[in-house]
């Protein structure tokens, strides 16, 4: 367990600087945008960046990851994630009937949605301690649903969009770093307990 904390703490740190990089280099897009004639480019670019980061950070994190979650919990999890989207799409509907739908908002909803996950198979290894599992399983609720937010928010322009998933991605990056410093802690813990 050991030696999993540790690769998983130093995998989550280079994600946490990828997603702050991401996040400041939208938010850099977001004043280059405030010219007219830049406001296309500058949001057809910050999709690209934020579909390569997702895919990068789905691809390195997805390789060292074990899918299976435990049976029971893995089950209840992915029924509550199916309603969560379930609701996503109902409410999508009703409030998006002018059909004005950002592919970055997207983009952001598909980070969230993923990193939910993770924290959720993250708190599955802490049974044992119920408030780091309830703490893990918070963080995964509230990074879901801002994502889920800015993905079914229509009302946002383009520049408005590039600027709010850049703010989300430094909030994203930033809550991988403290979740890096809190698996370092728990493998220094755990690398005590081996010794002894």
């Amino acid at each position: 367990m050991a030696a999993a904390l540790e690769s998983r703490s130093k995998s989550l740190t280079k994600n946490g600087v990828l997603m702050i990089g991401l996040g400041t280099t939208l938010c850099g897009l977001g004043s280059l945008m405030a010219k007219p004639i830049n406001e296309q480019l500058g949001y057809a670019l910050a999709e690209v960046l934020a579909a390569l980061c997702l895919l990068i950070v789905g691809v390195s994190v997805g390789l060292r990851e074990n899918p299976m979650l435990p049976r029971r919990p893995g089950t209840v999890y992915l029924a509550a994630g199916a309603a969560s989207l379930v609701c996503c799409l109902i409410f999508w509907l009703i409030q998006s009937a002018s059909g004005d739908l950002r592919l970055l908002g997207i983009l952001a909803g598909l980070h969230g949605l993923f990193w939910g996950t993770w924290y959720m198979r993250l708190a599955f290894q802490f049974q044992s301690n119920s408030i780091k599992q309830l703490t893990l399983a918070a963080l995964a609720a509230t990074t879901s649903s801002l994502g889920i937010i800015l993905a079914t928010r229509p009302g946002l322009s383009k520049l408005g969009s590039v600027t709010a998933v850049g703010c989300y991605m430094i909030i994203l990056g930033l809550q991988l770093y403290l979740t890096s410093a809190f698996l370092y802690r728990e493998f220094a813990k755990a690398a005590i307990l081996e010794e002894k």
